[in-house]
């Protein structure tokens, strides 16, 4: 097995069991009947750090910098930034339930909650894992692609740990997220920048939180997602995986350069 292969896997395996630990001791404090929406998001913040921290110290380790877009660069081609940012913000915003009464202290736990998902998430998969399968496969374009389907991948299959929303919504759910990572994999390779994604991202999560903001958290169960609802989902999420290939095809050249 080859070296960066067992990082995949170990570093996979850390995102996993820091998942499993976070999801557990959000129940245990509902149980508790701890159901504060802040105190709720800032353990789940301080979680997000946690792994953001730990991403960043194997980010210094592997001397992934370059591939994970934190070299000190101009950001290139910011024009292809633009449609996610209005897509999916819009897309959440459109879908989103009305908003209830909050306060000051909900909105500024749930910015800084967001924030925290948007580093965490990007750090983690697109500037540690990505980079590691791009050097376990190798830097042709080929190489490069298959690499930002199989970070893309794994990116889905995280998002089934909590095993809530039924059988169709938790498929629905690995195919948004994935089609989601094949575009933002892209984007990462292109623009050379992970701060750019980052952002997007938690306003992404913002919009997509906001119309739940100031409630208190309950006991979970299973929230069933009919089939004709995951479909919709699959389906409005397709532009991304459009997206991202073609970002693949036109703008991803030949060879990716690796070095320093």
């Amino acid at each position: 097995m080859k070296k960066t292969l067992q990082q995949i896997i170990t570093f996979v395996s850390f995102i996993l069991i820091l998942l499993i630990f976070n999801n557990s001791v959000k129940s245990y404090l509902v149980a508790q009947e701890i159901e504060n929406y802040n105190t709720i998001l800032l353990v789940r913040t301080a979680s997000n750090i946690i792994l953001s921290l730990v991403s960043l110290l194997v980010i210094k380790k592997l001397n992934l910098f370059k591939l994970g877009g934190l070299k000190a660069i101009k950001t290139k081609k910011k024009r292809l930034l633009i449609f996610p940012l209005i897509y999916l913000v819009a897309l959440n915003l459109l879908f989103a339930d009305d908003i209830p009464n909050f306060t000051n202290a909900n909105l500024i736990i749930l910015l800084i909650y967001c924030l925290s998902i948007g580093v965490s998430e990007e750090l983690s998969l697109r500037s540690v894992l990505l980079p590691l399968f791009i050097k376990h496969f190798g830097n042709s374009k080929k190489s490069v692609i298959k690499s930002i389907f199989a970070a893309a991948v794994i990116f889905g299959l995280l998002h089934l740990i909590k095993f809530d929303k039924g059988i169709y919504g938790e498929i629905s759910q690995f195919f948004f997220a994935t089609f989601i990572g094949v575009m933002f994999g892209a984007l990462l390779i292109v623009t050379k920048r992970i701060y750019p994604l980052i952002i997007i991202h938690m306003l992404i999560d913002f919009a997509a939180k906001l119309d739940d903001i100031g409630v208190n958290f309950k006991p979970e169960g299973i929230s069933e997602t009919d089939l004709t609802g995951a479909i919709f989902t699959v389906i409005i999420t397709l532009p991304c995986l459009f997206y991202g290939i073609y970002i693949m095809k036109k703008h991803i050249p030949n060879e990716l350069s690796i070095t320093k």
